[in-house]
């Protein structure tokens, strides 16, 4: 390329770095939203497998079994909820998180089926032709998280309740480092055991409903805040990994700028040199002749 095309690549790059600049501000400014919000999802979260523990523990007491039994889950079809990305530039997020969701529909024997919640992951779903149920998008704010929470732990209910499946788990990408993330697999329902136990027991909560009763109420509060502190998680992540992705775009086109000044500077000498030489060749003639 001569000079001037030269010119006209630095002028379309630099244009594109500036979007690029305000694309990587935005997603700052909602990775910030995310995890300012985030503390108050992870303790709702917290506070839900705590009183499951000791519900549990309430009813393992009325009925007579070893705390260290695990509830029996029921026969059936297992369901894979994977919480995709809404948008796109998040580099690899939605194809780790579907292999990962491939993975965990593995690993136990009988059906399992996918539901993806995300746009994006929808349609890698359908380009890679694994079949997936549509759970909707995943929410593009944070007011929009408690809403999308509620209405993906209203359907898995129904669809319990209605015998289409007995088990569920949930594959979300989870925050690691101040970019970083990886995929997450959860078992939503049944819940496992472990999920309430490790803290410390203190005197049996006072209650005024049956430990089995109880026990039904929590598992459904235990499910909302796991999806609510699931999604904060996943949103949180398609943040992170497009402010990620926005960083190595703009680091690249700072190399390419670089790279096509260098190259705009030698190509503008090596003109000023030709034009140099070829007056200089023109005024040898004018010498000779005026000798």
């Amino acid at each position: 390329m001569d000079a001037a095309e030269l010119a006209a690549r630095i002028r379309t790059l630099s244009q594109a770095a500036k979007v690029v600049d305000a694309m990587r501000s935005v997603a700052a400014s909602h990775r910030r939203q995310a995890n300012d919000a985030f503390m108050g999802f992870e303790r709702y979260a917290a506070a839900t497998r705590e009183a499951l523990g000791q519900a549990l523990d309430l009813l393992d007491a009325e009925e007579g079994r070893a705390p260290t039994e695990k509830p029996a889950g029921a026969a059936g079809a297992r369901r894979v909820v994977v919480l995709f990305s809404e948008h796109g530039f998040v580099g690899a997020l939605n194809e780790r998180l579907l292999g990962a969701a491939l993975r965990v529909a593995r690993e136990d024997p009988g059906p399992a089926e996918l539901a993806a919640l995300g746009t994006r992951g929808l349609r890698l779903c359908r380009d890679r032709g694994v079949a997936a149920l549509a759970s909707g998008p995943l929410p593009s704010t944070i007011a929009g998280v408690g809403p999308a929470a509620d209405r993906l732990t209203r359907d898995l209910f129904g669809a319990i309740a209605g015998g289409a499946i007995a088990c569920v788990d949930l594959v979300f990408a989870r925050r690691a480092g101040a970019l970083g993330w990886g995929p997450e697999a959860l078992r939503l329902f049944p819940p496992e055991r472990g999920s309430g136990a490790g803290a410390a027991r203190g005197e049996p909560p006072l209650r005024t409903l049956p430990a089995a009763a109880l026990v039904a109420r929590i598992i459904e509060e235990h499910c909302l805040a796991q999806v609510v502190w699931a999604l904060g998680e996943a949103f949180a992540c398609e943040r992170a990994a497009r402010l990620a992705a926005m960083e190595a775009s703009q680091r690249s086109l700072r190399e390419e700028l670089d790279e096509l000044s260098r190259a705009e500077r030698t190509a503008r000498q090596e003109a000023i040199t030709s034009e140099l030489l070829e007056i200089a060749a023109g005024a040898e003639p004018l010498r000779e002749a005026e000798g």
